[in-house]
């Protein structure tokens, strides 16, 4: 799922770290302290997923175990796909020019994966999806 992945423009996070920098953590070389923090990437877009996935479990009434072959079982109905994902078709993950990155294509890719999801569909396509086989 390609979700939240920038730190300039993630989400406000309140650590309540021990004020002296001793937690072991470190915020951009330096020791974290308690404050808040700017977070992406997968700091961000973990929790995130998680969230949904655990909305979906709601929805069904308790876990639903392994979700991958759902997920792949919706992105392979082009009219599920288009309500439950929002496929990113432009950019690449190229960071530095001397190391070739992917770029984003149609359909599942390595940077955005399926897309970003449209949760109001794509929660419930889910747990129908899990229950056929």
């Amino acid at each position: 799922m390609a979700l939240q992945a920038a730190p300039g423009t993630g989400a406000l996070v309140y650590l309540s770290l021990p004020p002296d920098g001793s937690s072991g953590l470190n915020c951009g070389g330096t020791p974290c302290s308690t404050g808040w923090y700017d977070i992406g990437g997968t700091s961000l877009s973990c929790p995130q997923w998680a969230g949904l996935v655990s909305i979906a479990d709601q929805i069904n009434g308790g876990g639903l175990g392994q979700i991958n072959p759902a997920l792949y079982k919706l992105s392979t109905d082009p009219a599920k796909y288009a309500a439950d994902f929002n496929d990113v078709t432009l950019g690449n993950n190229t960071a530095d020019p001397t190391v070739p990155g992917y770029p984003a294509t149609t359909g599942w890719d390595p940077i955005t994966g399926l897309g970003t999801p449209n949760a109001a569909n794509l929660l419930p396509d889910l747990v129908s999806a899990a229950h056929t086989g």
